[in-house]
């Protein structure tokens, strides 16, 4: 079955990283029928990489937030079918041809892959994000299964199926897909999985970004923190995060490991003094 998809890139200040990452999915060997970056209040501006490589720039002034510049997207596609793909992100050869053949099932509104760190990065910040948030060692098989969460890192959405169930919650600024993916599949929509399609980052993460990386991918969408919260974190941060470090011997990802959950508990203190703490709409 032959299928029309767009290409949409949010971007936040990924000035190094957003030309690789057009060109990545340029090369892909499919026609798009649009590709689209949506520059949400940047201090890097991307216009000239954008005319360079004749995509459309949308942008904003002020920090929108990852949920609205999802939401804005997926009502501007001109496809049915829309990629997601960050701006920190690069596709596998033939992700997208790949990845096409699972709509052929008309309840499949998401399909992804593994994400793992580009061969090039080795610095400790982006060893400790492959380790922990990328699961890198975790064996996933070869067969495509049926996941129970949405990412949307490189990922391909079925406009209607999004739309239908309300598309992205414009107000969530993280765990925006993961709050989608609840709604479609409570709608009875499934969201593929397959390990078999790669998306690499190429952002050369610090300790500071990882530890905002776990925090927005483990805060949930009401960024509930208890005490009894913070307690199981830190215990998990020992057993088996550190431990998994402390086999490597890699000090500076097990100090990492150690500050997730201080971090994670200063984050909701600050947010919910600020009155920042994201609500569901």
């Amino acid at each position: 079955m032959k299928y029309s998809i767009s290409a949409h890139i949010p971007f936040f200040n990924s000035i190094d990283t957003l030309e690789k990452v057009i060109n990545s999915i340029s090369s892909q060997g499919i026609k798009f029928s649009d590709i689209n970056i949506y520059d949400d209040g940047s201090q890097t501006d991307p216009s000239s990489i954008c005319k360079s490589t004749s995509t459309k720039l949308h942008q904003f002034k002020k920090n929108k937030g990852r949920g609205f510049i999802r939401n804005k997207a997926a009502c501007d596609a001109q496809s049915d079918l829309i990629l997601f793909c960050d701006a920190t992100n690069i596709l596998a050869e033939h992700f997208i041809e790949d990845a096409l053949h699972h709509f052929d099932q008309n309840q499949v509104a998401a399909v992804s892959g593994k994400i793992s760190n580009h061969p090039n990065l080795c610095n400790f910040p982006s060893t400790w994000r492959g380790r922990h948030l990328f699961k890198e060692s975790f064996e996933y098989g070869s067969i495509a299964q049926e996941a129970s969460s949405l990412t949307t890192y490189g990922t391909i959405l079925r406009k209607s199926a999004v739309l239908d169930v309300g598309n992205f919650n414009s107000e969530l600024v993280h765990s925006e897909d993961r709050e989608l993916g609840n709604r479609l599949l409570k709608a009875g929509y499934k969201i593929i999985g397959d390990p078999n399609l790669t998306v690499y980052s190429i952002k050369k993460d610090t300790t500071f970004s990882v530890l905002e990386r776990y925090w927005r991918w483990y805060g949930g969408t009401d960024e509930k923190f208890t005490l009894r919260d913070y307690w199981h974190a830190i215990k998990a941060s020992f057993r088996p995060m550190m431990q998994e470090d402390m086999r490597e011997n890699d000090w500076k990802s097990a100090f990492i490991s150690f500050l997730c959950p201080h971090y994670g508990f200063y984050r909701y203190l600050y947010r919910r003094f600020f009155g920042k703490i994201q609500k569901l709409s």
